[in-house]
């Protein structure tokens, strides 16, 4: 073969290599580990800036004066916890089981809440520490699955603390009230449980961007998601069950159904892109040899 003519099969590879190069390749181990440190001084103090924000927030409604102002002023956060008695606790009392309690409460709802404030700016960090690291088809990737992952978690949150939190509520107060004539809860069990099931269940309707994407980069197949449908409905029963505070089944049902429907609709996608990959395979395929 002359100089001047080319080799299909090797333009053919050459082609097939990313052509993005690696931005950043060229960085030492300590420029990273400054570069790392700088992105985690932001989001530190983008965490700080929200809490601060947040736990001097006034209520919109009523800023200041009424029954539960502190110093004649409403604080969002109380607001917030007192409404969330007057809705899922009505008729029945709260205590503090010590002195601090008042206070720790207030800051752990504080913090829950600016953590979810800082997370889009965390997580922009996060993507700019590694994006140089990545080729240009899982920048895309990453991008793509950004989205739906910060809406199926905010859906999740919203199903948990609307559907599942009250049903949750009023059936352990209904066998409270079995037990004893007047229900006394301490506050500290309403307010973790008032922040742990949105946060479980915002997690668990997430799981469609974790096994979605391991489907396009032909790490898992459908026909693995389809044989191993009924061992996760199974697990997922059994983990709900004994992650969920109510002795009954009842309340796991709202729970486990919208997982199951997720996960069908996940192995539907998983289907459409493995098919739609096998018929681009087929084409290149038939497509005749130059």
């Amino acid at each position: 073969m002359s100089n001047g003519e080319q080799d299909p099969a090797n333009n053919q590879q050459v082609q097939s290599e990313p052509e993005t190069p690696i931005e950043g390749a060229r960085m030492t181990f300590f420029e990273h580990l400054g570069e790392l440190a700088a992105r985690l001084k932001k989001c530190l103090l983008a965490f700080i800036i929200a809490f601060a924000l947040i736990s001097a927030l006034p209520d919109p409604v009523k800023p200041f004066g009424g029954q539960h102002a502190l110093f004649g002023y409403n604080f969002l956060v109380l607001s917030l916890l007192f409404r969330a008695q007057s809705s899922w606790l009505e008729g029945v009392q709260t205590f503090p089981t010590g002195l601090m309690d008042p206070i720790s409460i207030f800051i752990n709802v504080s913090l829950v809440l600016a953590v979810l404030v800082a997370l889009p700016f965390i997580f922009y960090e996060i993507y700019g520490f590694v994006a140089p690291g990545l080729y240009s088809r899982e920048k895309k990737a990453v991008r793509k699955y950004l989205v739906p992952f910060t809406v199926l978690f905010a859906t999740g949150s919203m199903f948990g603390l609307f559907v599942i939190f009250p049903i949750i509520m009023r059936i352990l107060i209904t066998f409270m009230r079995a037990v004893v004539n007047q229900p006394l809860i301490p506050i500290n069990d309403f307010v973790n449980l008032l922040l742990l099931v949105p946060a479980l269940s915002g997690l668990s309707f997430t799981f469609p961007v974790f096994l979605v994407p391991l489907v396009e980069f032909k790490v898992l197949k459908v026909s693995q998601l389809v044989k191993a449908r009924k061992w996760v409905y199974v697990i997922v029963a059994l983990a709900v069950g004994l992650i969920n505070p109510d002795p009954t089944f009842i309340s796991s049902i709202p729970i486990i159904v919208p997982i199951f429907v997720l996960f069908e609709i996940t192995i539907l996608l998983a289907k459409r892109i493995e098919n739609k990959r096998n018929k681009a395979a087929a084409l290149q395929v038939q497509e005749p040899m130059v």
